[in-house]
């Protein structure tokens, strides 16, 4: 069963939109640089995470570059990741 809810009480006139809209903009790139941490390569690996499908062909490219250089599967990912950066001189 469906339960509606009661309509609001408030509507905001366009001036109210317009400033809140301006304001969540200026709020958010403080937020973004306040979250920020600081560039450390050997920082603890708890700040994001991301799950990466692969298909046979490449999962098979991964095993075989981790086995060549006595990395795990994580690790010669994230070498990977450096070592592209530092080649195409991306900015930390």
């Amino acid at each position: 069963m469906i339960r509606r809810r009661p309509p609001a009480g408030h509507r905001p006139t366009v001036e109210e939109v317009e400033v809140f809209a301006a304001g969540a903009d200026n709020g958010r790139a403080h937020a973004v640089a306040a979250d920020t941490p600081a560039a450390d390569p050997h920082a603890a690996r708890n700040y994001k995470a991301i799950r990466v499908p692969f298909n046979a062909y490449e999962y098979g490219r991964l095993e075989a570059l981790a086995r060549s250089t006595g990395r795990t599967k994580l690790n010669a990912i994230r070498w990977a990741i450096l070592k592209l950066a530092e080649a195409e001189e991306v900015p930390n």
